[in-house]
């Protein structure tokens, strides 16, 4: 999974990867959304590319804070 984000605002334009069901309603869910205010995808999604998608956002909120 891949989640892509404007460094200067943290504003995520685009989730894409997995080929899983319910990631359509990720991106939906996901884009034009702050890193800080978006909805945990672990929380809003069933599947192992949900999952992945969340560990990804968790390490775009490391970088974008300047912690990686």
């Amino acid at each position: 999974m891949k989640l892509s984000f404007d460094k200067a605002s943290g504003i995520i334009v685009n989730v894409s990867g997995g080929g899983c069901p319910d990631i359509p309603y990720l991106h939906s869910e996901l884009v034009d959304k702050k890193l800080t205010e978006a909805r945990r995808p672990r929380d809003i999604g069933f599947t192992l590319c949900a999952l992945m998608l969340d560990r990804a956002l968790e390490e775009c909120l490391l970088l974008w804070r300047g912690g990686g």
